[in-house]
């Protein structure tokens, strides 16, 4: 089998409230699939909306049929007539989501990345990071990114074969004896970069050997004390890719 998950875990934002985590994310390893989403906190629902967003990207690819189809779903949620005021104000504003998708192809040796927003991948080689997608530096992390919305209008081209503000990368294991996919939310990502921007050589290989919930929530809680890592829901998964 080409596409093994070797690690997947969250870690909230505040760990006496896991149940606020806005991160969500779905693996289909039979598939070689899997989708991540961040929900934006000044959201009016962010978990429920990111957690729609992977649901159904899990079995189709981004499309404006599929996202309607999700907004649909989101808006059976709520009666905006039955809300307060405030809360009905915050709904019409729109609840807001990353999304990335990595698909692994074992016919062709390849996965390829989808992103929309600021959700991260890693894609290395043997201990080397090869490539990052959808940024390569850590200030890119401070830009306000484009995300998925419940309301339509709002909503970029979803055409990914134009992409736009989507981010779409290949990537090629064949000849490889072992390759490395890590897919994660913003903080991390952020964390990574900015770690190895000031000389950090073993930021990567931390978080890379990973191999369970505590060594993650360690690693979390330890980078937030410091100031290096933003506080905000983490989530990390860790994929292997063979011929």
């Amino acid at each position: 089998m080409a596409f093994r998950i070797l690690f997947d875990g969250t870690v909230a934002k505040h760990l006496d409230t896991p149940g606020e985590n806005e991160d969500a994310y779905r693996i289909a390893p039979a598939r070689g699939r899997v989708v991540l989403s961040d929900g934006a906190s000044e959201s009016f629902d962010a978990k429920s909306w990111a957690n729609l967003v992977v649901d159904y990207f899990l079995e189709s690819d981004p499309s404006d049929e599929e996202l309607g189809s999700c907004i649909r779903s989101y808006e059976g949620l709520y009666d905006p007539h039955v809300l307060s005021w405030s809360k009905a104000a915050a709904y019409e504003r729109g609840s807001f989501a990353t999304l990335l998708i990595a698909q692994d192809d074992h016919d062709r040796s390849t996965v390829t990345v989808t992103t929309l927003g600021d959700s991260f991948a890693v894609w290395c080689i043997g201990n080397d990071v090869i490539e990052t997608t959808p940024y390569v530096s850590a200030d890119q992390f401070t830009q306000k990114p484009t995300l998925l919305a419940t309301r339509p209008e709002l909503n970029s081209e979803m055409i990914i074969n134009e992409l736009g503000t989507w981010s779409r990368i290949e990537w090629c294991y064949e000849q490889h004896d072992t390759c490395l996919l890590l897919c994660m939310t913003d903080a991390l990502g952020a964390w990574l970069l900015n770690s190895r921007e000031q000389g950090s050589l073993d930021a990567f290989e931390r978080l890379s050997r990973i191999t369970d919930q505590k060594e993650l929530l360690e690693l979390v809680e330890v980078e937030r004390a410091s100031g290096a890592m933003r506080r905000d829901d983490v989530t990390l998964i860790i994929a292997t890719l063979t011929c």
